[in-house]
């Protein structure tokens, strides 16, 4: 994960594929494309997930094969001379592809991972995790200034490809050294047709009415993707500076995400997922209106660090939540559940902050919206229950 910050989703790929003349709307998805493409394989493979008695041989196939493209597309932009009119989608279809064929890995590994962390400290797990990735984040932001100040469009980012993948080739050693935990007792699900086990997850849903709940929190907390969208793209017109200094938007955003990771860490300890999720919530609705009002550098830097803060608060609270609501007998057919109903909330979200901003021109407008959603998804929580409490 720390790799992928050289191609930061929410700061550098909007910013790279307005430079290639990118569409508002291709904008709009960047910082989804990546997670969307990871959820829309999972629910298809967790039949046969289902099945595995052992993960890890899985997790390491598909982990190296998801790792591939952006060693292939830093390569190309590096060596073609002449991109021409291919350049826009070679660099949309990376994450979309490395994605797709992580995500047919990402369910094994999250039920190895499930499994290898005792259920209290799942959510300092998790936040160790973001921390990690944030402490490369923020050596990743100087690096992103100075490659692309001294190869600046096409050369620069394949640069940045190149590097990505050294990391996450770093990471896929490191997962080798894992060693998997038998699980305490071994689900045999029936054996159904895949039709037949599709029909069937309407009616597994609906039996468990928190999981919905849960479905519609994350439809309603987009609010971040919505407005870093265009947040970089509205910081460098707003305060004419360079494309470079996205580096730095990249460096503050990363020390935000560690001392959020910090408090999440911390908090979801003691009192679970819920509450992260609460603070999430209203930290995008202050930043929404920060954002709509700044016009410095310093402020826009402020913003970034507020943005990392209140992102990583968001995702320690949605896993450490879904692990815990999710039945332990089928974790992977619901977490695959859910990751697919959350790839149509990425792409409503990223869609509904493209649109608005093609017909208004206005980034003020994309925030009033991330903020109106930020709040129907405060409300959706206040009836969901933190599931240790029901515990215990």
């Amino acid at each position: 994960m720390g790799g992928a910050a050289f191609l930061q989703p929410e700061t550098v790929m909007p910013k790279m594929v307005e430079q290639l003349g990118g569409h508002s709307a291709i904008i709009a998805i960047m910082p989804a494309i990546l997670p969307a493409a990871f959820a829309m394989a999972g629910l298809f493979v967790a039949p046969v997930v289902e099945r595995l008695t052992r993960f890890k041989p899985w997790v390491m196939t598909f982990g190296i094969l998801q790792r591939l493209p952006y060693l292939v597309t830093g390569l190309l932009l590096w060596f073609a001379q002449d991109a021409g009119a291919w350049l826009l989608p070679v660099v949309v279809l990376t994450p979309v592809l490395s994605g797709l064929l992580g995500g047919v890995g990402v369910v094994a590994w999250m039920e190895m991972v499930t499994r290898m962390v005792p259920e209290r400290i799942r959510a300092a797990g998790w936040a160790t995790r973001y921390i990690l990735q944030a402490s490369i984040g923020m050596i990743a932001g100087a690096v992103i200034h100075q490659v692309l100040t001294l190869h600046p469009g096409q050369r620069g980012y394949a640069l940045l490809h190149l590097i990505a993948f050294g990391f996450l080739l770093l990471s896929w050693i490191a997962q080798a050294f894992m060693r998997e935990l038998p699980p305490a007792h071994h689900y045999h699900p029936p054996q159904e047709g895949y039709l037949s086990y599709l029909r069937g997850l309407p009616r597994l849903l609906a039996a468990h009415p928190h999981l919905r709940r849960l479905i519609a929190v994350r439809f309603t907390g987009m609010g971040y993707l919505m407005l870093v969208s265009f947040l970089t793209i509205h910081a460098l017109h707003a305060t004419g500076r360079p494309e470079a200094d996205e580096g730095h938007f990249v460096s503050f955003q990363n020390i935000g995400t560690i001392l959020g990771s910090l408090l999440a860490g911390w908090l979801g300890y003691r009192s679970g997922g819920r509450v992260l999720l609460i603070m999430s919530r209203v930290i995008c609705i202050l930043l929404c209106a920060w954002t709509c009002v700044s016009q410095s550098f310093t402020g826009f830097s402020a913003a970034f660090f507020v943005f990392g803060f209140g992102l990583f608060l968001d995702r320690v609270g949605d896993l450490t939540l879904a692990a815990e609501l999710c039945p332990p007998e089928r974790r992977s057919t619901f977490q695959a559940a859910l990751g697919f109903c959350n790839v149509w909330a990425l792409l409503l979200a990223t869609s509904m902050g493209g649109l608005i901003y093609t017909f208004t021109g206005s980034f003020a407008f994309v925030a009033a919206g991330a903020a109106v959603l930020s709040v129907a998804s405060i409300l959706i929580l206040r009836g969901l229950p933190e599931p240790r409490r029901t515990l215990s």
